[in-house]
């Protein structure tokens, strides 16, 4: 499988998270098995795919996972995180439950996550690791210059996950995992 290939020792440190959307081209919205077994889900925008990902203090995607559209961040950290080692894990108020941060304290993983503006007690956090959050961004940027990750044109899953990892490669060498 190319993660193996390409994946490398990881290094405990901060982990920084967020996702982004990619539009679905109408090419692609007839897929095998239906949309949702696709990554695919009807946000106001139209139909999406969202591509999360965990990046280390360089820079460097370590985790990358594809999720319909329509459904909240938090819902796939878990997974995303499940075979990352990290001391400190960023995300933005998406990231924001009890239930994350309880599943993160119990693997000795401190998060860095600004509560959201409804919290009753809102939990403190570490500005400056949080301002450090753009790399993750960085990276949706670069591999979104390539326009098969910018706009998913592809039915299945698997195909589309295939151009994100092969921009990851190109832009970054691999990834850390």
């Amino acid at each position: 499988m190319v993660w193996d290939e390409v994946s490398r020792e990881p290094t405990p440190g901060p982990v920084y998270v967020d996702a982004t959307h990619v539009k679905v081209h109408r090419c692609g919205l007839n897929p095998e098995g239906g949309r949702e077994a696709q990554d695919i889900g009807k946000t106001k925008g139209g139909w999406n795919t969202k591509v999360h990902a965990a990046v280390d203090k360089d820079g460097a995607p370590v985790a990358l996972l594809l999720s319909p559209g329509n459904e909240a961040d938090v819902s796939h950290a878990t997974d995303l995180l499940e075979n990352v080692v990290a001391t400190t894990v960023v995300g933005d108020k998406g990231y924001d439950s009890d239930d994350l941060r309880i599943w993160l304290y119990e693997r000795d993983v401190t998060p860095c996550i600004p509560p959201k503006a409804n919290r009753t007690n809102p939990i403190p956090y570490r500005r400056a690791s949080y301002k450090k959050r753009h790399l993750v961004e960085n990276v949706f940027e670069s591999i979104k210059t390539f326009r098969r990750v910018a706009t998913r044109y592809d039915k299945l899953s698997e195909t589309y996950f295939g151009w994100v990892v092969l921009a990851v490669i190109i832009k970054f060498g691999g990834i850390q995992n």
